[in-house]
């Protein structure tokens, strides 16, 4: 997994949660790499995952302890 892909969609996720869709959107890539991306940086606790109004999954940067 690329480290260049991982720091671009945290910098996305930071400033505005997205869903898989529009995550994949924003950085030119199928779903399932973006997925892939999402998943690599939701097991090291990077990015949080929630449910907006409509019940899309999100997601955001993790909150980080200072």
């Amino acid at each position: 997994m690329s480290a260049k892909l991982k720091r671009q969609a945290l910098q996305l996720l930071a400033e505005q949660p997205l869903s898989l869709r529009e995550l994949a959107e924003k950085m030119d890539l199928k779903e399932k790499r973006a997925y892939r991306v999402l998943k690599s940086l939701f097991g090291k606790g990077q990015i949080a995952s929630f449910r907006d109004r409509d019940n899309e999954r999100r997601y955001r940067a993790a909150e980080t302890e200072s």
